[in-house]
């Protein structure tokens, strides 16, 4: 009898040895491809905040051309006169949110209740970071108010929000104020950065509290101390510390990075590092306009000059 062909041909198939080499062929390649996915996602996101910063160097430079100064960065260290608003709120008009500007009664406090709401809840893409996201949280009891968080603040100086010098500062600091582009319940302008508009900090980044109270990254808030400004007493991305006490609302470790509180025995003397969730530093944008990234191991001295207006010093950033 015949025998069919057929049956006498080999079944084709992977053996599940093969097929387990496969699968660790695809893992192999996954990993070694997913990291640099991840890179060139941050990349992109990093371009983006540059944008973002050199977008409100413009702005502040048409603010400037406008009405010959640079926007107030706040009133009082105390809040206890919150009518002046905050830079953010004076530059509105110059990042195309002239609607927003006009909802904004600049004759009332910016937690009156309802009616300086949508600014306070205004979800702004040009001031956040995208490696950092956008949060909406609560101010601190007991006036508790909604307002959303951004991710950039002004140059402030060397040394604290008081711009204190070393001799009445408790012997924290070790060095003079050498002058800042930006002062509480003053405005400053270009004349004023005798250092360069080149050498000087306008912006840079600070952190967003990813918890639902505290002040950190307020951009509605007033009061300096609320997150609207940063000093450079301590390096970028830094996780030190400062002697004396804290001011600290809501979460103070803000992965992957520990976040100190600003630091401070009083609202004068406290300090906000500037800080990012960018790997190895923060993006920082120059009075003249220009965005640079600052290595987080760039030197401390050089640091503290280029925040400095008119401190003379010729340490490079």
């Amino acid at each position: 009898m015949r025998t069919s062909s057929a049956s006498a041909a080999p079944k084709v198939g992977f053996t599940l040895v093969e097929l387990l080499v496969v699968i660790a062929i695809i893992g192999i390649l996954v990993g070694l491809l997913l990291p640099a996915v991840q890179a060139a996602r941050e990349a992109a996101r990093r371009m983006q905040c540059s944008n973002n910063l050199k977008n409100n160097a413009l702005a502040m430079h048409n603010y400037h051309d406008t009405y010959r100064s640079l926007p107030s960065v706040g009133y009082d260290f105390y809040g206890v006169n919150l009518d002046t608003h905050s830079w953010v709120a004076r530059i509105l008009p110059f990042i195309e949110q002239g609607p927003l500007y006009e909802t904004i009664n600049f004759n009332e406090r910016i937690n009156s209740h309802d009616r300086q709401r949508q600014f306070r809840e205004a979800e702004l893409t040009v001031m956040t970071c995208p490696s950092e996201g956008s949060v909406l949280g609560q101010s601190e009891s007991p006036t508790q108010w909604s307002t959303r968080r951004g991710s950039y603040a002004v140059n402030m100086g060397n040394t604290n929000y008081g711009q204190e010098n070393a001799s009445n500062w408790d012997g924290v600091w070790t060095y003079n104020f050498g002058g800042a582009p930006f002062k509480v319940h003053s405005q400053k302008a270009f004349r004023d950065v005798t250092d360069g508009t080149s050498n000087t900090l306008l912006l840079s980044e600070v952190p967003i509290n990813k918890n639902s109270q505290g002040y950190r990254g307020l951009y509605a808030a007033t009061i300096v101390t609320s997150g609207a400004g940063f000093t450079t007493y301590l390096s970028p991305n830094t996780t030190a510390s400062v002697d004396g006490g804290r001011y600290c609302w809501g979460a103070t470790d803000f992965a992957p990075r520990t976040i100190p509180c600003h630091h401070a025995d009083r609202w004068q003397a406290a300090t906000y590092a500037s800080m990012s969730m960018h790997p190895g530093g923060v993006q920082s944008a120059l009075v003249d306009g220009s965005v640079r990234f600052v290595a987080e191991t760039v030197d401390l001295f050089a640091w503290r000059a280029a925040s400095t207006a008119n401190g003379g010093e010729v340490d490079p950033l």
